[in-house]
């Protein structure tokens, strides 16, 4: 049956499942509905909201038993031991490879090939103990401190290199950080270049001669739904651009997209197709 509204001007009941359009932003929705019978115009605010949870930094009890628990992404652990190699016995490394081995170098002065896991088991799971790719692999560096059993170690390379776990996490702990601050700035970016891409996709400069084209973007009514906005940098510029000039403070905790009117993002397009 859909949603219904009583007209606050002419008092009919009027459906508006698909009439309905949304004058204010992604992140604060207010939906405006003309009424056919006599083109009263009635919006409703349906309140700000938010897209994300506020990153919080990694407290360091919990960092410690994620990486004794090896709940660590392998990344993390290839990162720290291209940084910190030579407080684990080595002295020249090259990598991480896209393919194969993760690392090739020097260790204890004798040329090695590493892998670096999250534990030991990883290893034989992802099956590296049956590739011929990985038969030159003669050290595993690992970050849980457990030791294999007798009986696995001839399918491990020959040498075992643990991290230790605090000197992990103490690096760890800022480089979480801003990893979560950069996620979440690009986040704002994207979502406020979606808002451009909804708002002005099917405007165009050129819009006079048939079947034209915007020269900046390439879209126009004529292309319809067929192109995405993420393929565009426009939309993506013209967010940095937004950002820049209006000094929201997107660097802050506090920034909420909420924060943005709806007339900002109006003016400032404008502003831009007049420059």
């Amino acid at each position: 049956m859909g949603s219904t509204l009583t007209c606050t001007a002419c008092g009919k009941t009027l459906r508006y499942t698909s009439e309905m359009k949304n004058i204010g932003t992604e992140w604060h929705p207010i939906w405006e509905f003309e009424c056919p019978y006599c083109g009263n115009k009635m919006s409703f605010d349906w309140g700000k909201k938010d897209f994300w949870d506020q990153p919080v930094p990694p407290n360091p009890r919990d960092a410690t038993q994620r990486a004794e628990s090896s709940d660590i992404r392998e990344y993390w652990i290839q990162m720290y031991f291209k940084e910190n190699h030579k407080k684990l016995g080595f002295s020249r490394i090259e990598g991480p490879f896209d393919s194969g081995p993760d690392f090739t170098g020097l260790y204890r002065g004798r040329k090695a090939v590493i892998e670096v896991e999250r534990e030991y088991v990883n290893y034989i799971q992802h099956r590296h103990h049956e590739n011929p790719a990985f038969s030159k692999v003669n050290v595993l560096v690992v970050l849980t401190p457990s030791e294999p059993p007798a009986e696995m170690k001839d399918k491990l390379p020959k040498n075992l290199v643990h991290v230790d776990v605090l000197d992990f996490v103490e690096w760890f702990r800022p480089e979480a950080k801003k990893y979560a601050d950069a996620k979440r700035i690009q986040r704002i970016i994207d979502l406020i270049a979606g808002e451009f891409y909804r708002r002005y996709r099917f405007q165009c400069q050129d819009k006079e001669r048939d079947l034209s084209t915007c020269p900046d973007c390439d879209l126009c009514a004529y292309f319809g739904e067929g192109v995405c906005w993420e393929a565009q940098p426009l939309f993506h510029d013209m967010a940095l651009n937004f950002i820049i000039r209006y000094k929201h403070p997107i660097m802050s905790y506090d920034f909420k997209l909420a924060d943005i009117d709806p007339s900002d993002i109006d003016d400032f397009w404008n502003l831009a197709l007049s420059e």
